[in-house]
């Protein structure tokens, strides 16, 4: 029997939203409305976002509830969600919406404790009408918080913010701290032609700050075109049936969306946006705040950077330190060496399968964070993660700060210990149609 003798914390486990969020969350008066400024969830095709409907099929492909670990992924991955095929193999799983089944999940998953992250909501920066994110950003959080009510020991909700309004998103802040939340996300791209590293935002950092909850920095990589011209070339490639996500507008939006955008013109059907995309995300985002002083400015900010995977971090440290120094001729105040800003206020996020972290076990050892990024298609378990941690010889004391010492510090939370054994046959529970 396969057995562990700490506790496991998951930093980056992800809700699906549920249609009871814009049916039963957002205020009656305000639902109708809401719905046309963004509503999306897989129980459906088609998307509304700033007033249009735009057709989400490709959007069911990313298979965001169909993540068990135990799951052949090169069979997940041929065939298409939604099938009946797909319905009869694997189906959606109900963890994802319904937390007594996630609790079940977690116990086969090796998982004590877990960060959970929103999935669709993560796209409220597409909409525009700063009013609407901000009604929708507090009937997400409140759902996600009575979500977590079975049992608040084992499950902790990370809020989302309506980053179109600051002030909207430190009235809301303020507001789930209250409720006990111990972080917020917020991707970094643009919100409506604003990059969150802008002067402008700096007042909500520092409320961050105030009321010490952590800033998650949560990627997501879009697939918006990038000019006219390329918008052109792009609506001509959707003629295939796949469409576009989200959007057939021409805006640039996120550092990730490059290669998605390419690829797509070439191939319609090939999707190439978790490539490169999230890692994208993130490295423009470092890479930015590390080199213009950013964090100097929010002393006791704590920031975590998620969903992109962690083997690129030494590369982006080092080439950020190297730069500084070869060019501090050009700065009129002196910036601290990224290695000494990101050791101290920063934590990353890898997954299982991630060996390269547990060959450098000694450069992650004090701030990467394991997750699952269950129910999504590319889940893996705490047991394979302690299984290739063993083969690489991390030590053991290393590997209960990889898997659940650092997330519990970076989040001020207690730990427990749920499971212990591995539990050799588990069906997860499947959502009905």
């Amino acid at each position: 029997m396969v057995s562990k003798s700490f506790p496991i914390f998951d930093c980056d486990s992800h809700l699906v939203e549920p249609p009871a969020i814009w049916d039963e969350y957002v205020p009656k008066k305000q639902r109708a409305w809401v719905k046309t400024q963004f509503c999306f969830h897989t129980d459906s095709d088609v998307l509304f976002i700033n007033g249009r409907v735009v057709p989400a099929a490709r959007e069911r492909s990313n298979a965001a509830e169909v993540g068990w670990a135990r799951w052949n992924k090169k069979e997940v991955g041929a065939l298409t969600p939604g099938t009946k095929e797909w319905q009869a193999k694997f189906g959606r799983l109900a963890g994802c919406r319904d937390p007594h089944a996630r609790l079940k999940d977690m116990d086969a998953l090796g998982t004590d404790q877990v960060m959970l992250f929103p999935t669709w909501f993560v796209r409220l920066a597409l909409l525009r009408d700063p009013a609407a994110a901000r009604i929708l950003a507090a009937a997400y959080n409140d759902w996600a918080h009575d979500y977590c009510a079975p049992n608040r020991k084992r499950l902790f909700p990370c809020a989302v913010l309506p980053i179109q309004s600051v002030e909207h998103s430190i009235a809301e802040l303020r507001r789930v701290a209250k409720l006990g939340f111990k972080a917020a996300a917020v991707r970094p791209c643009f919100w409506n032609g604003r990059y969150p590293t802008l002067p402008e935002f700096d007042p909500l950092w520092r409320e961050f700050e105030a009321l010490g909850m952590v800033l998650a920095m949560h990627t997501f990589p879009s697939r918006e075109a990038l000019t006219p011209e390329w918008g052109e070339r792009m609506a001509k490639a959707s003629g295939s049936g796949q469409g576009l996500l989200f959007t057939n507008e021409s805006i640039v939006y996120s550092p990730g969306q490059f290669v998605s955008n390419i690829a797509f013109a070439m191939d319609p059907g090939i999707d190439a946006s978790e490539a490169l995309g999230f890692i994208f995300e993130a490295m423009t985002w470092l890479t930015t705040v590390l080199m213009t002083g950013w964090f100097e400015k929010f002393p006791k900010l704590r920031a975590a950077v998620l969903e992109s995977n962690a083997s690129w971090l030494p590369l982006v440290l080092g080439r950020s330190r190297n730069f500084l120094d070869l060019f501090a001729f050009q700065r009129t105040s002196k910036i601290k060496d990224p290695f000494e800003i990101f050791y101290d206020r920063c934590f990353i996020g890898f997954e299982s399968d991630e060996e390269p972290v547990y060959r450098m076990w000694d450069y992650f050892e004090n701030v990467a964070i394991w997750s699952s990024d269950y129910p999504h298609h590319d889940a893996e378990d705490a047991w394979e993660a302690l299984e290739l941690m063993a083969k690489h010889k991390v030590p053991p004391a290393v590997q209960k700060k990889l898997l659940g010492e650092n997330a519990r510090r970076l989040y001020g939370i207690e730990p427990i210990v749920a499971v212990s054994e591995r539990i050799k046959d588990h069906a997860p529970a499947i959502l009905a149609w």
